[in-house]
């Protein structure tokens, strides 16, 4: 059912997103376009010792009214222990336990979940002894970390791990094809995927998930069984606004992790935004397949002369994801519905494609021959081998005496030409540069 999740929780300033930046690998931020708000939306996927989980981090709350601390903290708590299987609190050992703190851990002493206590800017053995104190949180063993220096962070890291063996998940049922219905409010989705669903009265069952993943249903299609990945709304409709944007991200986040291919639903009136084209942008990051989908096309008049310019426009807007299909459909009407699932079934099958070795470089050699790698440095650059060397999603490694050396607008060239010849409709490819064997 997807990769365990763990959850940073903690006051403002305790170096959450330090932490954060430090367990990933590096600094990343994920910004929501919303008018007033700039705040980090951080999501990741970390792997250690062959453990892979999804870390979040929630980030911290100075809210502007006094009265709204303990709503904003006990909510953004909530969350944290609704979509994660391991909660790491994160503490200062400079400032000690605050009234803040006090109240977090009284959250998370009431829940079943498991909490790991992490103590923060612990720089070096002489800050060790500050670590005591916590205990007095009741959450167990206190774990000294300095996020800043990196210091102890393997030794968090194989706690973490430890913890989330207790958590792994059965793997989903073999031959499904898992298909995320994502997009921004009002366009559709709950209505596509109803739509779906009651017209072939194919459910076989509403699996009931983790309280992660609520329902996910089973659509049966053409002889092929699809997982139809819930990425409903909230289920309490109290929520602090910055809190329903984060748990909004958040699930959306983790409806791509799941899927195989991503459904991506705009309003055709609305057209692609900015905040559109960063989500789909996000689940090619995840070298997952993407169909975009454009409702409400029964509102459209002209149909003929508007299809031209659409398609103009949103390929523009697209950039490098223009190789992403396009349908417009009117789920009111029902029309193309089952057109877009052969279209999303068409990605699927891409995302899986496997080209031989030897037709790869039946078709790439001559090609490269004619089109050589532009020198660089006063080296000569040649390319004597492709291979793919996986599938789903598909990487392809071209074996140079100076790969290193090869320029971004000749891998674009070689990617155009890939798709040019074996298309990959939908479908993120990856090449891979490497050095020749002698």
């Amino acid at each position: 059912m997807g990769k365990p999740v763990v959850a940073i929780v903690g006051r403002p300033n305790v170096g959450k997103s330090t932490l954060f930046n430090r367990l990933i690998g590096r600094r990343k931020a994920i910004v929501d376009d919303a008018p007033g708000i700039t705040r980090d939306r951080n999501y990741d996927a970390v792997e250690w010792n062959g453990q892979e989980f999804e870390l979040i981090d929630t980030g911290g709350y100075l809210p502007e009214v006094r009265s709204r601390m303990d709503e904003a903290i006990r909510e953004q708590v909530e969350i944290a222990l609704e979509e994660s299987d391991v909660i790491l609190m994160i503490v200062d050992a400079r400032t000690g336990i605050t009234d803040v703190d006090e109240r977090i851990a009284s959250i998370l002493r009431k829940d079943a979940k498991e909490v790991l206590l992490v103590v923060n800017k612990v720089d070096d053995q002489r800050d060790d002894w500050e670590t005591g104190q916590f205990y007095n949180l009741g959450l167990g063993d206190p774990q000294p970390v300095s996020a800043m220096t990196g210091r102890q962070s393997g030794d968090l890291l194989d706690q973490i791990v430890l913890r989330l063996k207790k958590y792994n998940t059965l793997p989903e049922e073999e031959g499904l094809i898992k298909l995320a219905v994502i997009g921004r409010e009002n366009v559709g989705k709950s209505s596509l995927v109803n739509t779906l669903l009651d017209q072939t009265r194919s459910i076989v069952t509403d699996t009931p998930g983790t309280t992660r993943d609520p329902v996910d249903s089973i659509l049966n299609y053409k002889g092929k069984k699809y997982l139809m990945i819930d990425t409903a709304g909230l289920k309490k409709k109290k929520r602090i606004r910055e809190n329903v944007l984060f748990y909004s991200n958040l699930r959306t986040y983790r409806s791509i992790n799941r899927a195989d291919v991503v459904i991506y639903m705009i309003d055709i009136n609305e057209g692609l935004t900015r905040q559109d084209v960063s989500v789909i942008d996000e689940a090619a990051s995840q070298k997952k397949g993407v169909v975009l989908v454009l409702n409400k096309w029964d509102l459209i008049k002209d149909k003929e002369k508007a299809f031209a310019t659409y398609r103009k426009e949103i390929t523009e807007r697209l950039g490098l994801l223009r190789y992403i299909p396009q349908i417009y459909v009117s789920v009111l009407d029902k029309v193309r519905l089952y057109k877009m699932l052969d279209l999303a079934t068409e990605v699927y099958f891409e995302r899986r494609k496997r080209i031989p070795t030897s037709e790869l470089n039946d078709f790439f050699l001559p090609l490269i021959q004619k089109n050589n790698p532009p020198a660089t440095k006063g080296k000569e650059i040649k390319i004597n081998y492709v291979t793919q060397v996986n599938s789903a999603p598909p990487v392809f490694a071209f074996y140079s005496n100076h790969p290193k050396l090869i320029v971004e607008s000749y891998k674009r060239f070689l990617e155009n030409q890939l798709r040019k010849e074996y298309k990959f409709k939908g479908v993120p490819v990856i090449l891979s540069f490497r050095k020749k064997n002698k």
